[in-house]
């Protein structure tokens, strides 16, 4: 999806946040580009421009700052480069968390997938069909395991490269709610998009019981079309489906999700899963694993393991949710598993 569709994703997805609400109370809506996606902020509350702001500059430098593989200079590309680098407690966290989900799919989840993501550079400029040979050559050093940490100091084995792409937009949501809980200036609520990332801040002043209302995209239609409805608040959203950046090639698709063990666009039982978190890392990292396991008793004691929910979209449009979640289907072509 190029950014002037996502763009327009992201504000029908924020008009139909609210329109289940009273018109009460009006937040402060802010869009921008950053992490090669868009940032839109929500903002309830008044004066909230300043915090706008520190939200802004604070994605921008976790992106150039820290987990950019192309920008020099930053953490992850220092890693590439070298092999090795000092790391903020910000990326070490992060990738200890993947490290550990990474054990836990016997590697189908990994960030060592630098080389192979490359290759592909689906969502590009570059995109291409590899060659066998290719993809080949860029998934033989995949292997989470082979990541050393010593202290602040992240390792990677011999040709292997990192991209935390799968979490980067999730760890982004984490960073933004660590900043308004620090913030001296009270913000009640709002929603942060970030990609495919949501955090939902504080509660929604306009309904009862402070909860938003977040649109699940239906798979089959247009980028403006939402099949469900997950209300929740004070969590983390995030969704993986085959339906986002693609690269066609002879009248054939191939998403951008991909399976560090083939080295090709993942193959499973869904086309789609929305994964709701406390984490942001964690709601990003899960629906890239769930999406590459399917739906299943893996994908369960994963979510369960990490105390999510989630809800699946088979390909033959049955739904099945896990775990405590509300959700509601709102297209009729769609039922419940």
């Amino acid at each position: 999806m190029n950014k002037t569709r996502l763009l327009t994703f992201i504000v029908v997805v924020f008009l139909f946040l609210f329109s289940a609400c009273k018109k009460d109370v009006e937040p402060t809506v802010n869009t921008t580009l950053a992490m090669g996606t868009v940032i839109t902020q929500s903002v309830y509350g008044e004066d909230v421009e300043g915090t706008i702001s520190k939200v802004t500059k604070l994605v921008n430098d976790l992106d150039t700052k820290r987990l950019s593989w192309r920008i020099e200079g930053s953490e992850i590309y220092n890693i590439n480069k070298t092999g090795e680098a000092e790391v903020s407690k910000v990326v070490l966290d992060c990738i200890q968390t993947c490290l550990e989900i990474s054990k836990d799919t016997d590697n189908l989840f990994d960030i060592t997938v630098g080389n192979l993501t490359n290759l592909w550079g689906i969502g590009t400029e570059n995109a291409k069909l590899p060659t066998e040979k290719e993809i080949e050559n860029a998934i033989k050093n995949i292997d989470a395991s082979r990541i050393s940490i010593n202290g602040n100091t992240i390792k990677v084995a011999e040709g292997q490269n990192l991209d935390l792409g799968a979490v980067g937009k999730g760890l982004a949501c984490d960073e933004i709610k660590f900043l308004l809980d620090s913030e001296s200036s009270f913000i009640p609520g709002g929603i942060f998009s970030v990609g495919g990332s949501i955090l939902l801040y504080g509660e929604n002043p306009n309904t009862k019981n402070g909860t938003f209302n977040v649109g699940i995209r239906n798979p089959y239609g247009t980028e403006n079309d939402s099949m469900g409805i997950i209300t929740c608040k004070k969590v983390c959203v995030s969704t993986s489906g085959d339906y986002e950046k693609i690269l066609t090639v002879d009248g054939k698709n191939y998403h951008h999700i991909l399976n560090p063990k083939t080295g090709y666009p993942a193959e499973s039982n869904i086309t789609g899963v929305t994964v709701v978190s406390e984490s942001g890392v964690l709601s990003d990292a899960l629906s890239t694993a769930c999406f590459i396991l399917g739906y299943g008793d893996k994908s369960k004691e994963l979510l369960s393991k990490y105390n999510s929910s989630a809800v699946f979209i088979m390909k033959d449009r049955k739904v099945h949710t896990f775990g405590n979640i509300e959700f509601k289907i709102i297209d009729d072509s769609f039922k419940m598993g």
